[in-house]
C-alpha cells in the first residue's frame, strides 16, 4: 500500500462525511495526521482541484470533482440506464423511495434512486453503503453472494439497532428464507425508522447482479402492503431484466452465483 495514496484518500472521505466545511486542526485530528502533513496532503488536494478552502481560507472543503468522477461512472454503467427508467416507472405507483443497489465487498451500495413524491424522510443518497445484513437490497445481494462473502459476512455482523443480526446461525436462516421466498425485509435494523423490501435481479446468466428496493420509514406496513410491494418489485425487476443487455464487463462489480 502506498501511504500517501491512502493518507489523501482518507482525507477526502473524511471531508465527504461532514456536512459543513472543517477546519485543519479537525481534519488532522479526524485522519490521526499531523497538522503539517494533513497541510500538506490538504494543499495538494487543493492543486489537483478535489479540495478548496472557503471563507477566511481556514476552512476546507470537497469541490464536485470527486462527484464528476462518480457520476461519469455511473452513467456509463449499462444497468444503471437500462434501470433507470423502470425505477421511474416503479416511483408512480408507489408512495416510497425505490433504489437500485450492487453488491461491492461486504457492502450494497445504492447506485440509483428515485425520491419518493410524498414527504418522505430520505435514509439512503445515492452512493449510500451499508453492510449487507442491516438492510434489504444487502440481504438480497448477499444471499446469492458467493459463499466466501457469506463466511466473510458473518464473521463481521456489527449491530446497528436491537434489531440487526448480529448471530451467525440467524444470518444463516435469513439467507435461507430469502432464497426459499425470493425476496427480503428489513425492519428497523440499520436505524430504528428505516424500513426496506427488496428483490434480486439477474443478468442473463443468471447471476443476482443487483437488487430493487422500496424503502421509507413504512409506518403502516403490514403483510399486505408487503406482499402488494413484492409483486411490484418483482414485475418491475423483470422488465429491468430484459432491458439489460447484461453483456460485458459491467462498470459497477457485481456479485456472481453462490
Amino acid at each position: 500500500m502506498i501511504k500517501s495514496v491512502d493518507k489523501a484518500l482518507r482525507l477526502l472521505e473524511i471531508l465527504s462525511q461532514s456536512k459543513t466545511p472543517m477546519r485543519l486542526r479537525d481534519i488532522a485530528a479526524a485522519s490521526e495526521l499531523t497538522r503539517s502533513n494533513a497541510f500538506r496532503m490538504l494543499q495538494t488536494l487543493r492543486d489537483l482541484g478535489y479540495v478548496e478552502q472557503v471563507g477566511d481560507g481556514s476552512q476546507y472543503d470537497l469541490t464536485l470533482k470527486v462527484f464528476e468522477i462518480g457520476a461519469r461512472k455511473v452513467a456509463s454503467n449499462t444497468l444503471v440506464s437500462s434501470a433507470h427508467p423502470v425505477l421511474q416507472r416503479l416511483s408512480e405507483r408507489v408512495s416510497e423511495n425505490v433504489m437500485l443497489s450492487v453488491r461491492e465487498g461486504l457492502t450494497s451500495v445504492v447506485v440509483d434512486r428515485i425520491e419518493s413524491r410524498a414527504f418522505v424522510r430520505t435514509f439512503a443518497h445515492l452512493g449510500a453503503r451499508a453492510p449487507l445484513h442491516a438492510v434489504s437490497g444487502g440481504k438480497v445481494l448477499l444471499a446469492w453472494a458467493p459463499e466466501e462473502i457469506i463466511e466473510a459476512m458473518s464473521a463481521k455482523l456489527t449491530g446497528f439497532t436491537e434489531h440487526t443480526i448480529t448471530d451467525p446461525d440467524r444470518l444463516m436462516d435469513e439467507i435461507a428464507r430469502i432464497r426459499t421466498q425470493g425476496y427480503a425485509t428489513a425492519f428497523h435494523e440499520i436505524n430504528e425508522a428505516a424500513r426496506g423490501v427488496s428483490v434480486p435481479i439477474r443478468s442473463r446468466l443468471g447471476d443476482v447482479a443487483a437488487a430493487l428496493s422500496i424503502s421509507g420509514p413504512m409506518e403502516d406496513l403490514n403483510d399486505a402492503m408487503i406482499e402488494h410491494f413484492v409483486t411490484e418489485l418483482k414485475a418491475h425487476a423483470a422488465q429491468v431484466e430484459q432491458a439489460w443487455p447484461g453483456t460485458g464487463q459491467p462498470s459497477v462489480p457485481l456479485p456472481s452465483n453462490a
